[in-house]
């Protein structure tokens, strides 16, 4: 055994197998060219003797474990304090990449690894397997652990909350260890299965990153350290409750997939290989993004069938192609206190089911979605009346509520027969192209009646949905969680899209969009147009503004289209007739987002994949300091190629009045050099608050060419 490698795109990982006691990375970093003479890592990498230290220089292994001289954090764990010394015992070959098997079989443990190779990113899991007669507790396993290349200098961490999902923070990497943990049963808004790994000079096109993500629903838990000896480690995988994890003889545990990605372009280049696997894990859509129209900031638990057919005539009449029915529709459901868990049409606002509603809807052109959370339970319930023993709880312990509503314990077979079951009957009897499923509280007590915990929640889900999803195959489905509350690569081969915020604020939305989509492509992140005054900010912002933001995703309509005043209805229409003609680039095309020169400028850019035509925007929230705009890059475009430009109208107010040459503008595209847009920029008046500019480019033919 010696050195292994496996390439995606843009990188190259080798493993060192030559030492069947310290199987590690030798390398993540660049493509390498196919002939690099692999085993000159034995004497590039060669170490000699170190004082103060164990004989054998430890290292960070696949698999690093304590008790044997390494003295960093072990990714292996077992409870009762066992130790177990892993050594390599085979390798084999795959399709896709290796399976490396390690073993101790005085302790009859079997750990095998597979790495493998996606279309963006490298593709980690590990397996333990209990071969001796004891049983054994699982404490933790880290999906993958990764020794830190010398350059590593910052980690970037993304956490956040309700309607303030998912921010970046970035920090050094210091001595010690810098820890993320979820603990919410769900992926969360602590995004702990999230990182990246920079040179400290990293940008948005520049400079070495590390991209980490755990695809999974459930706990995470992602670790960086450095110890005072040098040895620097990330380490990922699900986190594990006490007692969650029992493994009896011959019994197995494997650990969710770790995504990897290497890049030295920059936030961009992780955006690219993201993306990237994002396609590849992506189900199969009958139809393009279609504009939603959603009812809840419209009419919340106010509705009944005519309000609702009014609705629909309105968001017809703007450019919807979906009428999405929210919360209020089921038994007994006229707050967040009832109901849940009833999953039939509330016989008083729909005496002859929701039969009519769908036909109306459908007469419009228009298909039709739902709202359900099918995982939670109101104690106002006939289901919580019926089966109180059906929701996570310990003993005769308080259940505290979180929104005035329980959690169903998904490892039980008959609370997942029961939900399947009701769902199906929903679909097979209604016209139902699409479900919002939603998923509004924490787990706690996460106790299940078989002990496993989150973790068996998390597999009931995965298993509710997959069963779901084969009965009926053309209905889509929306991950959605309190907003962005599960938004995972665990999850992403089963729904359609995320919805990854209930705050349509359009300037918050541009923060969030900008950094979820780091991860996730824009044909999976819901934006919708909300109202102004906004619900959750009481920002009162313009339509041209809501509209532009909404567009660069999969866009819908969150505000009531019948109290729209006829100014905003015509530009919010003008726009989701602009979405419709240009949705194939915004969800095939290459994305970029980056910071402007001036740094409070946020700039969109969508380029075809063969740079024939692009979709911009360019954006601020807040007055700028001085009165002179910088000029706006237009990055991504064929440099050798001209481009004629269109600032699409209506242009900002009052920014439209500052704009040179705007008769110019008017008359007709403005062509230019594809070298000079990307490297000079584009001017464009944008120092007053809220401005945004939307232009759309196509690559022409120039006498010069």
């Amino acid at each position: 055994m010696s050195f292994e490698r496996i390439d995606v795109a843009e990188a190259t990982l080798v493993l060192d197998l030559s030492d069947e006691s310290n199987p590690r990375v030798a390398y993540l970093g660049p493509r390498l060219s196919a002939a690099a003479p692999l085993h000159q890592f034995n004497a590039l990498h060669a170490e000699g003797a170190r004082p103060a230290t164990a004989d054998k220089t430890p290292r960070v292994t696949l698999v690093p474990v304590a008790g044997f001289g390494f003295m960093g954090s072990p990714a292996l764990m077992l409870g009762g304090g066992r130790l177990c010394a892993l050594t390599l015992t085979g390798v084999e070959r795959l399709s896709e990449g290796l399976a490396i098997d390690l073993r101790d079989e005085a302790e009859g443990v079997h750990v095998r690894q597979l790495w493998l190779r996606g279309l963006g990113c490298f593709r980690v899991s590990t397996e333990f397997h209990n071969t001796g007669e004891r049983p054994l507790e699982l404490l933790w396993l880290a999906a993958v652990t990764l020794p830190l290349p010398a350059w590593a200098r910052t980690h970037w961490s993304f956490a956040g909350r309700w309607a303030g999902e998912f921010r970046a923070t970035r920090s050094e990497i210091v001595d010690g260890v810098h820890e993320r943990v979820g603990q919410g049963g769900r992926s969360g808004f602590e995004s702990a299965g999230y990182a990246l790994i920079g040179d400290g000079r990293e940008s948005d096109f520049e400079g070495s990153l590390l991209g980490v993500h755990l695809a999974w629903s459930g706990n995470a838990r992602l670790m960086a350290e450095r110890t005072g000896f040098g040895l620097a480690q990330m380490q990922v995988g699900e986190r594990v409750d006490a007692g969650a994890i029992m493994l009896g003889a011959g019994e197995r545990y494997r650990s969710p997939e770790a995504l990897l990605c290497f890049t030295d372009e920059g936030l961009h280049g992780v955006r690219r290989c993201f993306h990237a696997e994002a396609d590849r894990l992506r189900p199969r859509e009958q139809s393009p993004r279609r504009v939603h129209f959603n009812t809840w900031e419209a009419v919340y638990f106010d509705l009944d069938l005519a309000k609702l057919t009014h609705l629909a005539d309105a968001a017809a009449k703007l450019g919807a192609e979906r009428f999405v029915l929210d919360d209020g529709w089921f038994k007994g459901r006229r707050s967040d206190g009832a109901g849940l868990g009833d999953w039939t049409p509330d016989v008083e606002r729909f005496p002859d089911g929701l039969g009519p509603l769908i036909e109306h809807v459908a007469s419009l052109d228009m298909d039709f979605g739902l709202w359900v959370e099918p995982e939670m339970v109101n104690p106002d319930s006939d289901l919580y009346r019926a089966h109180p023993d059906w929701v996570l709880h310990h003993g005769a312990h308080e259940r505290p509520l979180q929104r005035r509503q329980l959690a169903l314990d998904l490892a039980r077979p008959e609370v997942r027969a029961h939900l399947l079951d009701r769902l199906d009957v929903l679909l097979r009897t209604n016209r139902i192209a699409y479900l919002k499923w939603d998923h509004n509280r924490d787990l706690f007590p996460a106790h299940s009646h078989d002990g496993s915990s989150a973790h068996g929640q998390t597999l009931g889900f995965y298993d509710v949905l997959d069963r779901l999803r084969a009965a009926h195959p053309h209905v889509e489905i929306e991950s959605c969680a309190s907003g962005g509350g599960r938004m995972d690569f665990g999850v992403l081969p089963r729904v359609s899209r995320f919805w990854v915020s209930d705050n349509t604020d359009a300037v918050e939305r541009w923060r969030i969009q900008s950094d979820v989509s780091l991860f996730l492509p824009l044909n999976r992140i819901g934006s919708h147009v909300g109202a102004s005054p906004n619900p959750s900010t009481g920002r009162q912002l313009s339509m041209l503004l809501r509209a532009r933001v909404a567009m660069f995703a999969h866009m819908g309509v969150e505000a009531d289209p019948t109290k729209l005043s006829a100014e905003d209805a015509e530009i919010l229409a003008q726009h989701i007739a602009l979405y419709k003609e240009y949705r194939g680039l915004i969800h095939e095309g290459a994305f970029a987002s980056y910071a402007g020169d001036d740094p409070d400028v946020r700039v969109w850019m969508c380029v075809a994949r063969d740079k024939s035509q692009a979709l911009g925007m360019a954006a601020r929230g807040e007055q700028a300091r001085g009165l002179i705009s910088q000029p706006v890059r237009l990055m991504g475009l064929d440099r050798a190629a001209h481009y004629s430009v269109e600032l699409l109208r209506p242009w900002p107010a009052p920014a439209r009045f500052s704009l040179p040459h705007a008769d110019s503008w008017r008359a007709e595209p403005q062509v230019f050099s594809g070298e000079l847009l990307e490297m000079a920029g584009l001017l464009l008046p944008l120092v007053h608050p809220e401005t945004c500019w939307l232009w759309r480019l196509t690559r022409v033919e120039t006498a010069s060419q």
